[in-house]
């Protein structure tokens, strides 16, 4: 019997609805995540706030140093509260894109993408080979992106709970010290993946960001 075999699914240029929702999400939970640390580590330093709530609350009213720490320690379970909330927002964002991996076309999936990319690399004739490595790479970076934001989900989730679930308490320095690590990853990855794509919109990868918007490629088939 004869068999036939189904030639490998083409990647798409184009980003679905969903994708873009996920990006731009993603985008904007980080961005809120690295604000809350931004302000309760360095903007309100909930450690020596007291003489500021002292000068704020006038000649007449004398606070002590348990009750300034008091103070600071609502300020920060606060900003804490944010976090969380917006931490598991963003682990349900996670599922999102992990569900969506499933259901998405073929062709539009990041393991096409990227199967894409290592199969343009390994035939590129030598004068493509510079632009294919550099194709290859980016996929790559992605990849290392999900892999990041997978592990602040779990690590943040293991941080969240820790206090209820005693082997989770057991490990909660050694999976703090990982979650802390790994914010330090995504915002280098952040740093390189904005200069990234604006070298390549106006390189050689001419109407990337509005694929990211509009989900559609300008450019001319021909073109692509």
């Amino acid at each position: 019997m004869e068999t036939t075999t189904l030639p490998p699914v083409a990647a798409t240029h184009d980003y679905s609805l969903a994708m873009r929702i996920w990006h731009w999400a993603n985008a904007a939970l980080i961005s809120g995540q690295l604000l809350t640390i931004l302000f309760l580590k360095v903007i309100v330093d909930t450690k020596s706030a007291g003489p500021e709530f002292q000068k704020a609350l006038g000649p007449s009213v004398v606070l002590s140093q348990p009750q300034s720490r008091a103070l600071g320690h609502v300020i920060s379970e606060r900003i804490w509260s944010w976090h969380i909330g917006i931490g598991l927002t963003l682990a349900g964002f996670w599922l999102f894109w992990t569900v969506m991996q499933a259901l998405d076309p073929a062709g539009r999936r990041f393991g096409a993408r990227l199967r894409a990319a290592l199969q343009r690399y390994r035939l590129a004739p030598p004068a493509e080979h510079a632009d294919a490595r550099h194709a290859l790479l980016a996929k790559l970076t992605y990849a290392a992106f999900y892999l990041f934001v997978t592990i602040m989900v779990v690590t943040g989730l293991g941080l969240t709970w820790a206090d209820d679930v005693p082997w989770l308490h057991g490990i909660e320095h050694t999976v703090k010290e990982v979650h802390n690590f790994t914010m330090y990853l995504i915002i280098a990855y952040i740093v390189a993946h904005v200069v990234g794509v604006v070298w390549a919109d106006n390189r050689d990868d001419h109407g990337l960001v509005s694929r990211m918007i509009s989900g559609e490629d300008p450019r001319k088939p021909d073109e692509v």
